[in-house]
């Protein structure tokens, strides 16, 4: 597993913390990101889009310069994925739009479009 697919799975528990499945995994991703990170990595709830969407970011860089850290990530996400509903997440193999990006261009990013998709 890479690690943007392992980052995938942030919002897959945020979005599953009303079943005991996700709030496991919330709950040991929260204490593997303290750990990490210090206390203010951690999201005021996981309802929070935005929050999420910042701490994914925040995982993602810090994965990229702390292999420990990076293996503990894979593990909460090999011991999690098969717990939570399926992601649905879509990849780009050259750039990932997070956090406060800004972008000047078209983008899609999707997964599963029946149908045509135009910039006119």
């Amino acid at each position: 597993m890479d690690t943007e697919t392992a980052v995938a799975l942030v919002s897959v528990a945020a979005g599953s913390v009303a079943t005991a499945a996700g709030q496991s995994a919330w709950t040991s991703l929260t204490s593997l990101v303290r750990r990490a990170l210090g206390r203010t990595a951690e999201p005021a709830t996981p309802e929070d889009a935005e929050a999420v969407r910042v701490l994914e970011g925040r995982i993602l860089q810090h994965a990229a310069t702390d292999p420990e850290f990076a293996r503990e990530l894979h593990a909460w996400a090999d011991t999690h994925r098969a717990l939570l509903p399926e992601t649905g997440t879509v990849h780009h193999t050259v750039k990932t739009i997070t956090g406060d990006a800004r972008i000047q261009g078209p983008v899609i990013q999707a997964r599963d479009v029946h149908g045509g998709i135009s910039f006119d």
